[in-house]
């Protein structure tokens, strides 16, 4: 009989780390110069990935005097401890950083609240996987699945945060540094998936071949360095196309057509990415965290 799957924890661990890492994608964009617009959109539905998130916790403890007894010891600094404290601390953030757009003209405050709110974030994927590091449970007891976490959390927050930023009219398909940390993000998650599942072993990894093949494999390792890939190359192409705007010089209408691709391609991109970056998010986020609690 095989194990069974603990859907709320894999739930918790997917959305509040999808939500922490988009929200950080929209504090270092908006550190760059992306409008409120966007990074309050990408912070708004970060802030609403997370507090589900932490409903699918709650769920998990089954019953109200639990999760009271988790909140009374808060201090304790136990892995649920944990994993609660970050949770306010993102989501005060996510707040804070939401009123300074919406009401308080001050960039720097903007500044400082999107840097902490993108390190909160990050820290907040991480601890979400960090929390099964037990001694009883070798599949789980290595820093490889926190890191794993982060890692699929990155990836699946980065290209939510693109899709919003398209959505919503902003600039990401301007930012080069932007695509460029994506990218970087999409290579640091294959290679923690793959160091986890080195650590998991072939043989018991492939347990479930379905989830194997298809849900790591495939979304949590093929599609994002796909994506990465294309997206390395549009930089590239974007970059050659504004230095040959302001030539002047030439053949004007190959200049503009190679203008026209770097700004529209990435927005098409994203657009037609968006069923595949919502498999990253649900599958392939996921498959280190059904790979833990199937292998337990």
């Amino acid at each position: 009989m095989a194990p069974k799957i603990q859907w709320p924890l894999v739930l918790f661990s997917m959305l509040a780390g999808c939500g922490g890492c988009c929200f950080a994608f929209a504090g270092v964009a908006g550190a760059l110069g992306e409008s409120t617009t966007v990074t309050l959109w990408a912070t708004g539905i970060s802030l609403v990935l997370v507090v589900v998130g932490a409903v699918c916790s709650m769920m998990h403890l089954a019953t109200p005097r639990h999760a009271f007894a988790a909140v009374t010891h808060l201090l304790s600094f136990s892995g649920i401890s944990v994993e609660l404290i970050m949770l306010g601390v993102v989501s005060a953030l996510m707040a804070a950083y939401g009123a300074a757009c919406l009401w308080f003209d001050n960039e720097l405050a903007r500044l400082v609240l999107g840097i902490a709110g993108a390190v909160a974030g990050v820290v907040l994927a991480f601890v979400t996987g960090h929390g099964y590091l037990i001694s009883s449970k070798p599949t789980w007891n290595t820093k490889k699945l926190p890191l794993a976490y982060t890692g699929t959390a990155l990836v699946a927050g980065g290209f939510l945060y693109a899709v919003v930023s398209v959505a919503t009219g902003g600039v990401w398909a301007m930012e080069l540094p932007v695509k460029l940390l994506l990218a970087v993000c999409a290579v640091f998650s294959a290679v923690t998936v793959a160091a986890y599942l080195g650590h998991l072993g072939m043989q018991t990894a492939k347990k479930n071949p379905t989830l194997f093949w298809v849900g790591i494999v495939v979304c949590g390792l093929v599609v994002p360095l796909a994506c990465a890939a294309i997206l390395l190359v549009l930089c590239v192409l974007g970059a050659f196309a504004l230095r040959q705007w302001f030539d002047v010089a030439g053949q004007r209408f190959r200049r503009v057509i190679w203008s026209l691709v770097s700004v529209v391609w990435p927005a098409v991109l994203c657009w037609g990415l968006w069923k595949v970056s919502r498999a990253i998010c649900i599958t392939g986020a996921a498959g280190a965290d059904f790979s833990a609690m199937a292998n337990a």
